[in-house]
């Protein structure tokens, strides 16, 4: 076997070099801060549990009413929900 010149580890040398340009990079991730959402618009008023018995028909009226209220609640909720996180 001849011996090895100078010349030859140099040039594996750098060929090993050049062939790391070549690898793919890493993709970069960016961690965006998390919003803070206040805690008061996480939850949402509880749906009003029917009356047992509907006496007069005002009573399922204002039960209609409050739940209508508790609907309106989380939805304007969720909409200062959506206004903290998409801005």
């Amino acid at each position: 076997m001849p011996p090895r010149t100078p010349w030859a580890a140099l040039t594996a040398l750098l060929s090993a070099l050049l062939l790391t340009g070549c690898a793919d990079t890493p993709p970069q991730v960016a961690l965006a801060p998390r919003p803070d959402v206040p805690p008061d618009l996480l939850a949402c008023q509880d749906q009003p549990e029917p009356p047992d018995q509907f006496r007069e028909d005002a009573d399922l009226a204002y039960w209609i009413i409050d739940l209508a209220a508790a609907g309106d609640d989380c939805r304007s909720r969720l909409l200062h929900v959506r206004e903290v996180l998409v801005p």
